[in-house]
């Protein structure tokens, strides 16, 4: 299951290898990349630079990317979806989870997204505290693998099963409201405290805020022209 979400144009590749010199090249970019920002900083990370500690010509990077940020994103997809087991594992386990419990459910699903942001930060730190609102990994996975089913209809199936536990509500918009509550959590987080990913305290912190949201009844409406009592 993913995401989904709208993917920020300038953070696509230009091209697609097909040959294996292709693939060459573009792992020689993302390798320079990533030397760069390890030994020399975020500040040094320019398509100029990069295209210099790789070996290749500025016109050749520029085949496939359009910028710095592409080739970061394109980096952290590699980060994520170095291991294809690992996507199975998650598959499986989600799946697992749905049949266990609401709450377990959720809080698999929170752990793992907190995983993901927690293993790009701990590996490209400032640089990802500068892209992470416009990083998409989910937008990639549907890209790769469009057979898989978005985490929020996962969700919405969910929600239907554990209808008892909950509110009465739109199982559609309760999924797109926590799948954001999530995202936007994290992302909020990155920006002000991204210390506090690091802390599993977090992530329970966070499955309280969502429970809230889903087992809390709505206010009623406040009639219009007619100020709160």
């Amino acid at each position: 299951m993913t995401i989904a979400m709208k993917s920020h144009p300038a953070l696509r590749r230009r091209r697609m290898p097909v040959q294996p010199r292709a693939e060459a090249t573009l792992a020689a970019i993302r390798e320079a990349a990533l030397r760069i920002l390890k030994q020399e900083g975020p500040g040094r990370l320019t398509t100029n630079r990069i295209a210099e500690v790789a070996g290749i010509s500025i016109g050749s990077l520029y085949q496939y990317y359009p910028d710095k940020h592409a080739i970061a994103a394109d980096i952290c997809n590699s980060l994520l979806v170095a291991d294809l087991g690992e996507l199975d594992r998650y598959t499986e386990q989600s799946l697992f989870m749905a049949q266990k419990s609401l709450d377990e459910t959720l809080r698999f699903f929170i752990r793992e997204h907190i995983a993901r942001h927690r293993k790009l930060y701990q590996q490209l730190r400032d640089f990802y505290l500068e892209i992470h609102w416009r990083y998409d990994f989910e937008a990639y996975m549907l890209e790769r693998f469009p057979q898989r089913m978005t985490t929020a209809n996962f969700l919405r199936i969910v929600f239907k099963r554990y209808r008892q536990e909950l509110v009465s509500r739109d199982f559609s918009r309760a999924a797109t409201m926590v799948v954001n509550a999530i995202e936007g959590t994290i992302h909020a987080t990155l920006d002000h405290n991204p210390e506090q990913i690091l802390d599993e305290a977090f992530s329970e912190e966070l499955l309280a805020l969502v429970l809230g949201y889903l087992k809390h009844p709505l206010p009623p409406p406040i009639s219009s022209g007619q100020p709160p009592k």
